[in-house]
């Protein structure tokens, strides 16, 4: 795997490299919030259900998050820094420390003691992946105006995780990806721990630990990827421990006329 640069300049507007040709849009990768400027730190809470004075999106995106697990439920959608021997290097989330920076996942139900911080509002002390198949859930992000989704990095769907991930467009048509067990590889155990599902093609998308393949389940008549408004994304399984990271996508062209253009940023793919 080749080095990936992630150095995203401060604009509103960014451009990316993505398969050799040059588009307008948007690299969401939770250093910051969604103005690309105000910093995002370990534990923070970016679920309005569970931190009711929650501001940190809501320029590009609302995101949220479900409960399907029947149980009691995750804690809601925290920010967890994957940073190699940062700050979370010595807790039980091994299998998150890929080397990201902040990640998104649900908030494990057995660490809820929480502090307030005076700038970064309500934060779990101990950010922690939900691993209970009772208590799992989905995280929702839904776009202010319709989007092209490019791609999305998925964390840790390995042995008992499994994804799915439902798009849909501004007229209630879906698309549905299936992520199978061992998509991806456990970091403690060998590899990267994480790969990139591409949101563009209905092909199927081999992993890189001998699991999966990710395939469309479903891809409704009439589905528009270029007028996506929402993603949804289950962590399943019997035992949901997982994480994302670097959502990318485009604004409809109409949209991207009204923007203007911005700074460049090249995100480099895996090799």
């Amino acid at each position: 795997m080749s080095l990936r640069i992630r150095n995203l300049f401060l604009a509103v507007l960014a451009c990316f490299v993505f398969s050799g040709s040059a588009v307008f849009g948007y690299l969401l990768d939770f250093e910051t919030e969604d103005d690309f400027v105000t910093p995002l730190i370990n534990g923070q809470i970016v679920d309005p259900v569970f931190d009711p004075v929650d501001t940190e999106f809501g320029s590009l995106v609302d995101i949220s998050s479900t409960k399907i697990g029947g149980g009691f439920g995750h804690l809601g959608v925290t920010v967890f820094d994957s940073a190699i021997g940062g700050i979370n290097s010595g807790g039980g989330d091994h299998d998150l420390m890929v080397g990201l920076g902040n990640i998104l996942v649900l908030q494990n139900n057995a660490h809820s003691a929480t502090t307030l911080d005076a700038t970064y509002g309500l934060c779990y002390d101990k950010p922690d992946d939900e691993a209970g198949s009772n208590d799992a859930g989905s995280i929702v992000f839904d776009f202010l105006t319709p989007v092209e989704l490019h791609s999305i990095d998925l964390i840790d769907i390995d042995g008992g995780v499994t994804a799915l991930l439902t798009m849909t467009d501004n007229n209630g048509k879906r698309r549905v990806y299936d992520v199978g067990e061992h998509w991806t590889t456990d970091i403690t155990v060998s590899g990267d721990g994480w790969e990139t599902l591409d949101l563009t093609t209905t092909l199927a998308q081999a992993g890189d630990n001998g699991g999966g393949p990710a395939v469309v389940i479903l891809d409704e008549a009439g589905f528009d990827r270029f007028s996506v408004v929402s993603l949804d994304v289950a962590f399943t399984g019997r035992s949901p421990s997982a994480g994302l990271d670097n959502l990318v996508f485009v604004p409809e062209p109409a949209t991207i006329a009204l923007l203007g253009l911005g700074l460049i940023f090249i995100r480099k793919r895996k090799s």
